[in-house]
């Protein structure tokens, strides 16, 4: 069912969304993905957030959606921008077959499916930033105190705070050119791999960081769902509007 998609003579910008998760975490009939958002799923919130910074977008889906999916995509008249791939076991396997399809010498960025609110110029500046030096990832600075938690067990150790500015909650999508990140996901799976930055880490160490936005929220509880639904339907402008007035009025 996967079929390459072909070079251009310039640099491309390709994107894969790896959508094979269950969405325990939800706690819905539905993988999270596929619950609505303002009439429609969060993935294609996700996906119609994305299109006009990408030429290619890559669907890691399983085969339980696959044909709603595929109808999806014709009835959009999307299916020159966006191609299916067969979502594995695990969000590493589904990366690594989606991997496959894109051509050596593009720039590849990875994207959680239930992320729809990445900001316009944070997606660009990755796909600049790993264009100049390799690979680029959003990353948010921590505004609340950290902790390190040592194993409990006998002979633990307390806990500790550490200094959180030294610290950054990293974010989606990551970017990286093609031929470097299929070569990082050639290595067998260790539980390290929390993301695809800590496969691309064990081979690179030319990682940008970009400054990320606190709306790139990832979908994953019902108190998430919840802020969803007031950033979808209230814009940016309209809460930097409302916050001013809140702050005035203090």
């Amino acid at each position: 069912m996967e079929q390459v998609i072909k070079e251009s003579d310039h640099t491309k910008r390709y994107l894969i969304i790896p959508s094979g998760g269950s969405g325990v975490r939800m706690g819905a009939e539905l993988p999270k993905q596929y619950i609505k958002l303002g009439g429609k799923t969060i993935l294609q919130h996700t996906v119609e957030a994305m299109l006009p910074h990408t030429d290619f977008i890559i669907l890691g889906v399983s085969y339980d959606y696959w044909v709603v999916i595929e109808d999806a995509i014709q009835r959009m008249r999307l299916a020159d921008r966006i191609q299916l791939s067969v979502a594995g076991k695990t969000r590493f396997d589904t990366v690594r077959k989606a991997l496959r399809t894109v051509p050596d010498g593009t720039l590849v960025g990875i994207h959680d499916a239930v992320r729809p609110f990445a900001s316009k110029a944070v997606v660009d500046k990755c796909y600049e930033e790993a264009q100049r030096v390799g690979a680029a990832v959003p990353v948010l600075q921590l505004s609340e105190s950290l902790r390190y938690h040592p194993d409990e067990g006998a002979g633990a150790q307390p806990s500790q705070a550490v200094d959180r500015s030294r610290y950054r909650l990293v974010r989606t999508p990551q970017v990286f050119w093609s031929e470097r990140i299929k070569e990082a996901y050639q290595q067998p799976y260790q539980e390290s791999f929390t993301d695809d930055c800590s496969v691309y880490d064990q081979l690179y160490s030319d990682l940008a960081l970009v400054p990320d936005t606190t709306e790139n929220i990832k979908i994953t509880t019902p108190d998430q769902l919840y802020w969803a639904e007031h950033l979808l339907t209230t814009s940016r402008q309209e809460r930097l509007r409302l916050t001013q007035r809140l702050l005035s009025s203090r």
